[in-house]
């Protein structure tokens, strides 16, 4: 068999890459807030999320690691057999896809709404694709290694924008809670779990650890480190915004601007701005690492890098064609982008599972005969 991918990542680039995935929306549009009707509950809604995720990232990882050496695309072919195998490779890989494009638009539309207007939007999409795409041909080795030094440059930059506007906080703002009930929980819910389910491609990191059973562990360490990131967010945002905050486009961007230490601490904007370049990068070449690697391995390929440019141009141009606008993407991602991930993640993960326990009992039974 070709060995297709032959870098190896530690524990802690496992856990930094599955940070910088889920913090890209949060850098960027930061859906649970702007599609909550009543942000005061929105810190809550992060601490279910992630409450929810804990177990479906130990599954993902259980899983693979019963199958040693291979990725979720390989397994499934010996799970559901070749045909639904290659199938469900296609819904997954369709999956990595739509992630692609949506966090393609969103930075470009980010640029465009702050600080460029006049620029054409797919000139930041084409030098953010290129980039990307130079980082994934490179290896998921390199890509991790980057994403590990993005990660803490990200937590910096994250943590001095939620504590400098100490004084514009009012933290009353943060009360009531739950004087709306539990079902206004659910729309910020939903959007979380939609980029939670962003975490399936656990089953194509797992096989390149060099440890592989410290999968689970980082797994955990990435959902709650995330979500603390989150939730720090969701207050911050509301301490300062109050009952207004799901009403800004770029909220952390413009939390960024609250900012002024006398006269010689301003514009931390611009280190918000590079947070969403470099994560968003470090997130597009994972996915298209994962892109490629699960064309080869769908279509028996020797080799996956001269795929990489090729992909690009193709999120490129769906970025441009799919959404009209912010809003447009903004609604997409809290609502039918992160229910059908959603959908695609437990039901991939449930159909796995099946099959493995009747691959579990038939070989019982023969073993039993025998």
């Amino acid at each position: 068999m070709t060995v297709l991918e032959g870098g190896k990542i530690s524990g802690r680039q496992f856990m930094a890459v599955l940070i910088v995935l889920r913090a890209v929306p949060l850098t960027l549009v930061f859906s649970l807030i702007s599609n909550a009707n009543h942000v005061q509950d929105v810190w809550i809604t992060v601490i279910i999320g992630a409450a929810v995720t804990i177990p479906f990232a130990v599954l993902v990882t259980k899983l693979s690691l019963k199958f040693p050496g291979k990725t979720i695309i390989e397994y499934s072919q010996i799970l559901l057999g070749p045909v639904i195998g290659r199938l469900l490779g296609l819904v997954i890989l369709w999956c990595f896809l739509c992630t692609s494009i949506d966090i393609t638009r969103g930075l470009g539309e980010a640029y465009v709404i702050a600080i460029m207007p006049e620029t054409p939007i797919y000139a930041f999409m084409i030098m953010l694709a290129i980039m990307s795409c130079y980082a994934a041909r490179s290896g998921l080795e390199v890509t991790c290694r980057l994403g590990e030094d993005v990660f803490y440059v990200l937590v910096f930059v994250l943590l001095l924008t939620y504590m400098l506007p100490y004084n514009a906080m009012r933290f009353e703002n943060l009360r009531p809670i739950l004087a709306w009930g539990v079902s206004n929980l659910v729309p910020p819910i939903v959007a979380n779990l939609g980029y939670y389910s962003q975490f399936l491609v656990i089953g194509m990191l797992v096989p390149y650890l060099n440890k592989p059973e410290d999968a689970t562990r980082y797994a955990i360490y990435a959902v709650l480190i995330s979500g603390v990131l989150m939730a720090l967010a969701a207050v911050a945002l509301v301490a300062v915004f109050g009952p207004t905050a799901n009403s800004w486009t770029l909220p952390l961007f413009s939390l960024s601007r609250m900012i002024s230490l006398g006269d010689f601490f301003e514009r931390i904007e611009a280190a918000v701005m590079a947070a969403w370049t470099l994560s968003t990068a470090i997130k597009l070449s994972l996915l298209f690492w994962a892109i490629s690697l699960t064309i080869a391995q769908l279509f028996n390929l020797k080799a996956f890098e001269h795929l990489m440019y090729p992909l690009g141009a193709i999120t490129v141009a769906l970025s441009l064609s799919f959404f009209e606008s912010m809003v447009d993407l903004e609604d997409f991602l809290a609502k039918a982008g992160a229910m059908s991930s959603i959908l695609v993640a437990g039901l991939t993960l449930a159909l796995l599972y099946a099959a493995l326990g009747v691959r579990t009992v038939i070989r019982r039974r023969k073993g039993g005969s025998g």
